[in-house]
């Protein structure tokens, strides 16, 4: 049994399992039981869309062979990650109550980006996946991160800005919305590759965006704060339901991986992005405002 083979084994029968079921618990309390199941299920599937998309399109990177569960290439317990970190993200942003929809949006793909700063390196090293060709920044492209960006954020704002719908009528708004941001996920991805932006990052300049993103998340505490008024929307009702799920989602991702660390390598640089964006990820967790 492989060392690659024991961890990807750990996420897929504990890190994914555990934080579904703490995201799902916290959307049942805000939407109720089937609602919640509608949701993270459609968020479950636009995470394994867009995996099969950027594969296939890209060719931007590959999973290890040792998951279990993968269809089409695509390991299913990072499907359900997907799913529970947007939930959580969106949760944990709206909370902070900036004032205008596209600063919402922007908090939410903030403290994604944030803890994705830490997944990659630690997944790379570690075996899980790789890019195709390897990223300037601990073997990690750039542009994985400004997707990373727009997957998060771009659906956190359609799930606010085309609120409402029960049933079919909410999977089909769902469905389109997630075509949409995979549509502008490729767009995006085509022109950062025709311009060849990745070689901006070459010589270690990488790390500036990772200083970056993490201030960036850390400071959404400060941005002004106003009541958000679509008491309705997907986003403001998880983040109007009481209790620390969302925040807990990110730290048991965030703590899965600082653990997964011990077998990537990468000495003292990849004790500082564990200890960094761990720390960037805590603060943002634990910020809490009820709107």
């Amino acid at each position: 049994m492989t060392a690659t083979f024991e961890l990807t084994a750990f996420f897929e029968l504990m890190v994914a399992p555990v934080a579904v079921a703490i995201a799902f618990r916290h959307a049942s309390r805000a939407l109720g039981v089937r609602r919640a199941a509608l949701e993270m299920s459609a968020v479950a599937v636009y995470g394994f869309t867009l995996e099969v998309v950027a594969m296939a399109v890209f060719g931007s990177h590959h999973y290890s062979e040792d998951w279990m569960l993968a269809p089409l290439g695509v390991p299913v317990a990072v499907a359900l990650v997907w799913s529970a970190v947007i939930v959580a993200a969106m949760a944990v942003a709206w909370r902070y109550g900036a004032p205008t929809l596209a600063a919402r949006a922007a908090a939410a793909a903030l403290a994604a980006a944030t803890l994705d700063m830490m997944i990659e390196p630690v997944a790379v090293g570690a075996g899980l996946w790789t890019w195709t060709p390897p990223g300037p920044w601990l073997g990690v492209p750039i542009g994985n991160f400004v997707g990373w960006g727009i997957i998060v954020g771009a659906y956190g704002y359609g799930a606010e800005r085309w609120a409402g719908g029960e049933g079919w009528t909410a999977l089909t708004r769902r469905a389109a919305l997630a075509a949409g941001c995979i549509a502008l996920l490729v767009a995006v991805g085509l022109v950062w590759t025709r311009l060849g932006l990745e070689r901006a990052f070459e010589n270690d300049r990488g790390w500036i965006v990772w200083v970056a993103v993490s201030l960036g998340a850390v400071s959404c505490r400060w941005w002004p704060f106003a009541r958000p008024q679509v008491p309705h929307s997907l986003p403001e009702r998880l983040a109007a339901t009481p209790g620390r799920g969302p925040q807990a989602v990110l730290l048991v991702v965030g703590v899965g991986f600082l653990i997964g660390a011990r077998f990537a390598g990468g000495g003292d640089e990849m004790a500082v992005v564990c200890a960094g964006s761990l720390l960037a990820v805590r603060t943002v967790a634990a910020v809490r405002r009820d709107a």
